[in-house]
């Protein structure tokens, strides 16, 4: 018998910028940003709770994924950068970006992150490799 992949290896928040989601229960979070309107940045910050306590913006971003709306040439592509929290994602190029943040990346005692896009940026939170698999209507919430 076929599994659904909700509450088994994802669960997803929409929208979901400038939101805490915890990664106690999961391996990581994959932070998708979409902006067609000019260069948008997107901010990681993370804490000790979904109140934003202690909040930090460590230097644990190297890389992310970017590729084009335009359904013609939109493949993904890898843009390295300097170790950060702000990812300035390009007109054009990267109108869509993934921003993996695993748990091992979060400070100690700071299991919730946050990506907050600029302008009119829209952000889903897609939490992977979930330690704990339940139904999709018995998902605890990652939010509170």
């Amino acid at each position: 018998m076929q599994e659904e992949a909700l509450g088994r290896l994802y669960n997803v928040i929409q929208p979901a910028s400038g939101t805490y989601v915890s990664l106690q229960n999961a391996a990581g979070v994959s932070f998708s940003g979409f902006e067609v309107d000019g260069a948008t940045q997107f901010q990681l910050t993370f804490a000790a709770d979904a109140a934003g306590t202690g909040a930090v913006t460590p230097n644990v971003i190297d890389h992310y994924y970017g590729r084009s709306a335009d359904q013609a040439s939109g493949v993904w592509h890898k843009t390295t950068m300097s170790a950060g929290s702000l990812v300035t994602a390009a007109d054009v190029t990267e109108d869509q970006v993934i921003i993996e943040v695993l748990s091992g990346m979060c400070p100690d005692g700071k299991p919730y992150v946050k990506c907050t896009a600029d302008g009119a940026g829209v952000v889903t939170a897609i939490l992977h490799d979930l330690a704990l698999q339940r139904a999709p209507q018995n998902l605890a919430s990652v939010t509170a």
